[in-house]
Order: structure tokens, then sequence, then C-alpha cells
């Protein structure tokens, strides 16, 4: 799915991603990624395996440490599972910057 705000000549920022799950096993994991504007390739946002874990949120790229990404138009996130954990949301938060670009 393809996430645009509801304008794709719109510019956003990220401001956060949350993922939800039933409570994690002991070798549950949950990967998110993303990619922008129709990439080639997805980034790593963040993998989550807290034992009993029920959710996590993050700020910023935690696989390396960058601000999430800023100045996209279209936003897309992949979500991959392992060791038995059932994700049950995705949530985000944007900021729509410019609305001003074609």
């Amino acid at each position: 799915m393809i996430f645009n705000a509801g304008d794709a000549s719109w510019l956003k920022t990220l401001k956060e991603v949350t993922v939800a799950c039933d409570p994690l096993p002991a070798a549950g994991v949950v990967v998110v990624y993303y990619r922008t504007n129709a990439q080639s390739t997805y980034t790593q946002l963040f993998s989550f395996g807290t034992d009993d874990g029920i959710s996590h949120r993050t700020f910023n790229v935690e696989s390396s440490g960058a601000v999430l990404p800023n100045h996209y138009k279209e936003i897309q996130f992949r979500i991959e599972s392992s060791g038995g954990a059932e994700i049950t949301g995705l949530s985000f938060k944007e900021e729509i910057i410019s609305t001003n670009v074609i």
C-alpha cells in the first residue's frame, strides 16, 4: 500500500512509526522497513524482539541512527515477522511540509 496523505504532490516528513503485535514469544521478531517515492529498495527502520512485547515506536531509523525520511511525496512500509510473531497493526505520523509542490 502506498501512503500519500491524500495528495502525492505534497512534501512530507515522517515523525514516528509504531508497530503493534500480540505478545511476542521468546523467538518472536518483528522488522519494519520503509521506502519513499517508489525507490527500488527498502530501508530497515527497526527490529523488535522483546519477549512479551506488544508494541514498539521509533522516532529515528534505529538500524543506522539516521533521522526519519523527510521531503518525500509517498511512503510504503514492509513488515516482516518470524518466530511466531503476529502483527496486529502499524501506525505512523507524518507532517505535511509543503503543499506548493508539483
